[in-house]
């Protein structure tokens, strides 16, 4: 399991390794702007479950060392398909959410979070690497409360890029169990644990 830590500088997340992943069904991914691999994270000092819901906390200095995420995977053959995390940064009072999809989207259809009750708004793609494309994002309390009203049968949905761009829609399976219980501990952890901007480090 990799461990991510938001920085709220420069609005990226420091990840460790990436696994491989499949394209949404079996397309190349469209053109993206290209992004610094990334390095290897700090270990992680610890991680608790809520549910669904890991929290992590690295070991690196940072203005925001622990997150919640929650991972989905191919079952035959342990890739990730869906990653979700979100950060907090205490010294600005900002949430930063990633939402990590494989690569072959459609980039301009975005992702969408939905459980049929409740959904959110079409989320944009901010960049792709060799191990997906993200929705990397500031996102503020209305948007958590949002989350938090979400159901075990949730779906991120992702359409596939065909380049006639009517794309297959893939809605992959995700939980919010355990969120509002992961992001409260989330929180109170990187209040504990936050460095100042000054003083934080580079995990990379």
């Amino acid at each position: 399991m990799r461990a991510t830590v938001f920085s709220l500088l420069a609005l990226t997340v420091i990840s460790g390794t990436a696994l491989a992943q499949p394209a949404v069904g079996g397309k190349a991914a469209a053109k993206a702007a290209p992004a610094a691999k990334p390095g290897a994270a700090a270990p992680a000092a610890g991680t608790k479950k809520f549910g669904d819901f890991l929290v992590r906390c690295a070991q690196a200095k940072s203005v925001a060392p622990c997150d919640l995420y929650e991972e989905r995977g191919d079952k035959n053959t342990g890739q990730r398909l869906i990653g979700f995390s979100i950060g907090y940064v205490p010294s600005a009072g900002r949430y930063i959410l990633q939402v990590a999809v494989p690569l072959g989207v459609d980039l301009a259809k975005g992702a969408t979070i939905s459980d049929g009750k409740n959904s959110t708004p079409v989320l944009p793609y901010r960049r792709c690497d060799q191990a997906g494309c993200y929705v990397e994002a500031a996102v503020d309390k209305s948007f958590l409360d949002l989350l938090a009203k979400m159901a075990s049968t949730a779906k991120i949905t992702v359409t596939s890029y065909n380049g006639a761009g009517n794309g297959k829609v893939y809605p992959f399976s995700f939980s919010f169990d355990g969120f509002g219980e992961a992001l409260n501990d989330m929180v109170a952890e990187n209040k504990a644990k936050a460095s100042s901007p000054d003083t934080a480090t580079d995990a990379r």
